[in-house]
């Protein structure tokens, strides 16, 4: 009679800790799934060639806002202008399990091998702003940059219609600098023909360095000072130097300057008429189709492009975001009515 109770008491106790250690799995089920949901997160690594520009910073800064915003993560690298810290900057995205590569290339050519890494492991890639070259990029997502030389080249045409035009273009290592040379030169063919012009000297400048602008402008204007009536540059820095060597020769009122990108400082220019045109490339729209575009490749969905773009050895997709012109007359409707720039900034007020 006594081992009934006894074997009863045992039973309950056995069946107690069966219920405690499904329990206990369940817990460990629940937590597993949560920390898999977290590893599952999707995760963007976004490989920038610099961030000397002001608006690469502008660029990175609005693209992890954005993607955040979509739920992703985002790793973020700077290569300092040298492709061979781009390269294992890359391979370390690589091994941190990245979903998807974004890369502003550093030098279009050399930075094919970091596409191929990626895309030895199955990583989509997106070519940002800049086109990496023979490469075969998943997509290319860029302003206009041919309009972009077209819009300095007429604004040139309409206001300095005679006369002799430098022309500094931007690194020659960056498919966008022959591609706004291609679109300002359309332009200005013709008058060059007919002898309404003169290109009386050109250079492209690597890596985009202002100081070699400068030095480049002083020295055509030793020689052609009663002959230079504008110079298009290929970005605003590079427009900063040059009108630095204009002020120096104390003709800088006499000379229309174009560039591009609407840098603050550049803006700040135009409004003192130190400088007449540069070209506002809304870095939100481009931003924002880049994340957009980066779900999409994650998903395997197919990308819709406005065209084609030949990068050398592939024909890949090219999503094309335009670009308007930023005269002293049109800033307030342009970069400042679309919150680019703050009008006290721009015209260095301060608030009351």
């Amino acid at each position: 009679m006594g081992r009934k109770p006894l074997l009863q008491k045992m039973m309950y106790i056995g069946a107690f800790i069966v219920l405690l250690i499904s329990t206990l799995s369940g817990c460990r089920k629940d937590v597993k799934t949560q920390t898999t949901t977290e590893e599952d997160k999707i995760v963007i690594g976004l490989s920038l060639g610099t961030l000397m520009e002001d608006r690469w910073i502008r660029d990175r800064d609005i693209f992890i806002a954005m993607a955040q915003q979509e739920g992703f993560d985002v790793i973020v690298n700077n290569a300092n202008k040298d492709s061979d810290i781009q390269f294992q900057q890359v391979k370390d995205m690589i091994n941190q399990g990245i979903d998807v590569l974004v890369i502003a290339p550093n030098d279009s050519i050399s930075e094919e091998k970091c596409v191929k890494a990626a895309k030895d492991k199955n990583i989509p890639v997106v070519s940002y702003d800049r086109l990496v070259e023979n490469s075969n990029v998943d997509v290319y997502i860029s302003f206009d940059n041919y309009q972009v030389g077209e819009i300095m080249a007429a604004y040139m045409i309409e206001n300095v219609p005679e006369g002799g035009y430098i022309v500094v273009n931007g690194s020659k290592n960056d498919s966008n600098s022959e591609m706004i040379n291609e679109g300002a030169m359309s332009i200005l063919k013709p008058y060059i023909e007919k002898g309404k012009i003169q290109v009386v000297a050109e250079t492209w400048v690597d890596g985009w360095i202002r100081e070699s602008a400068y030095d480049f402008v002083s020295k055509q204007l030793s020689t052609y000072t009663e002959d230079i009536s504008a110079i298009i540059c290929g970005n605003d820095s590079l427009a900063w130097g040059a009108i630095d060597a204009l002020s120096e020769a104390q003709i800088a009122e006499q000379v229309k300057v174009a560039g591009q990108d609407a840098d603050l400082v550049a803006c700040q220019r135009i409004a003192t008429g130190k400088q007449s045109l540069t070209v506002y490339k809304p870095i939100k729209n481009l931003v924002m189709k880049t994340v957009e575009v980066c779900a999409q490749l994650i998903k395997g969905e197919e990308i819709q492009s406005d065209k084609m773009i030949y990068d050398g050895t592939f024909e890949v997709p090219y999503i094309v975001i335009g670009v308007e012109a930023v005269t002293k007359e049109n800033m307030d409707d342009t970069v400042i009515k679309d919150g680019f720039h703050l009008y006290d900034d721009v015209y260095q007020t301060e608030n009351k």
